[in-house]
């Protein structure tokens, strides 16, 4: 999924808010739409949860303003309390990750492990190293758990295995390593952000696939040529705004893959895929976010 970076930034900002249970997945989605980098669980009870959520500038108007939208345009009546907000160093972003990313097991056979964990148990899975800096990508968060899975559901299911796929938003470049790993020779990759494209080469590097991955700073259209998988982690609107690109570089006969859709966000990005010319295949869900696997049709000859 794409995400805002800057490399010059000495800063980031932060929100500390509580909130109930049930409005996590909508609060969560509002401020990854708002330009949230992040959104981190700090503590969770039967009925709430604390919430920090990572921003490269203070949305304008402040917290409570995001606030006060979020209620308005998703006419919600819930209890958001904002206990901190600030701006912090952006030295302190490794130091959340190191202090908060731990291993994560994700579907049958892949294990995300941070860059710095050593001597841990893989139980015959597939090791994915990550050092996810300021890009977002870690297998925490369900729309990324959830690419992984259809992914990896799909590779290990499939009749042909492809040689080569494209990742759209290729951000940490979680989603690429985890394709080496199942099979695919190399991958292609495009994100708007040129850090993120940097820690897709250190990541890369990290898991011994340097020459297998390779990703350029740009919109989908500086990828030239289709491939028979294409893989795309990103919210509804900027999957809608790419729609034709998916179309063209999913060659005729292939499959493409889309995650980062909550609830009925995913029958509307279908609509829209399958008047393109996809043919629906099937749907991921947990938790009400979903991952969906379309077939781009043969060509009529």
């Amino acid at each position: 999924m794409k995400q805002t970076n800057s490399s010059i930034a000495q800063t980031y900002f932060e929100i500390c808010c509580t909130l109930p249970l049930e409005t996590e997945e909508l609060w969560s989605w509002f401020c990854f739409e708002k330009g949230a980098l992040g959104v981190e669980t700090m503590t969770e009870s039967p009925t709430e949860l604390t919430l920090r959520i990572f921003f490269e500038h203070e949305p304008a108007g402040g917290a409570q303003k995001l606030v006060d939208d979020f209620c308005c345009e998703t006419a919600t009546e819930a209890k958001i309390n904002i206990t901190e907000e600030a701006n912090r160093p952006v030295e302190n972003w490794q130091a959340n990750w190191r202090e908060h990313f731990r291993p994560v097991k994700v579907g049958q056979s892949l294990i995300i492990l941070p860059a710095w964990e050593t001597g841990f148990e893989l139980d015959g899975r597939h090791p994915v190293w990550i050092d996810p800096g300021q890009g977002f990508g870690t297998g925490h968060h369900l729309s990324t758990a959830l690419a992984l899975e259809m992914l990896e559901q799909y590779l290990l299911n499939t009749d042909t295995l492809p040689e080569s796929m494209l990742d759209i938003g290729i951000g940490s470049g979680i989603l690429a390593i985890a394709a080496c790993r199942l099979g695919i020779q190399k991958v292609r990759g495009v994100d708007l952000e040129s850090e993120a494209v940097a820690e897709v080469e250190r990541n890369s590097e990290l898991n011994g696939l340097t020459g297998r991955i390779k990703a350029v700073v740009g919109q989908p259209s500086a990828l030239i040529k289709p491939a028979p998988l294409v893989i795309s982690n990103m919210l509804l609107r900027e999957l809608q705004d790419v729609r034709f690109e998916l179309l063209r570089l999913t060659s005729p006969g292939g499959t493409l893959i889309c995650s980062g859709l909550l609830g009925e966000q995913a029958d509307e990005l279908s609509s829209s895929i399958t008047q393109l010319g996809f043919e629906y295949c099937s749907t991921l869900e947990r938790e009400n976010w979903r991952a969906v696997q379309f077939k781009r049709l043969e060509k009529k000859s």
